[in-house]
């Protein structure tokens, strides 16, 4: 859908300035941008220095369980329990 001040043809712009770029928030917006990356950076290798142990714990706890109870359920069936 297009807006009917695009349709009109008598819209005169020539009142308009000409937005012109401000250096020095440019400048602060870039700082602050290259300090978040470089923020990020720092996180990302820290995370990867240490290693990522909680998966595997409880995978191998669940292992365990399992294990355990197959243990236990053969030792009833076979009387040993009795």
């Amino acid at each position: 859908m297009t807006s009917p001040v695009l349709l009109d043809s008598r819209v005169d712009l020539t009142g308009l300035t000409v937005l012109t770029p401000d250096p020095a928030r440019a400048a602060r917006v870039r700082s602050r941008c290259l300090d978040e990356l470089r923020r990020r950076q720092r996180r990302a290798e820290r995370r990867s220095a240490r290693p990522r142990m909680l998966a595997p714990l409880v995978l191998a706890g669940f292992c365990l369980i399992y294990v355990v109870s197959l243990v236990a359920t053969t030792l009833h069936l076979q009387s040993v329990f009795r």
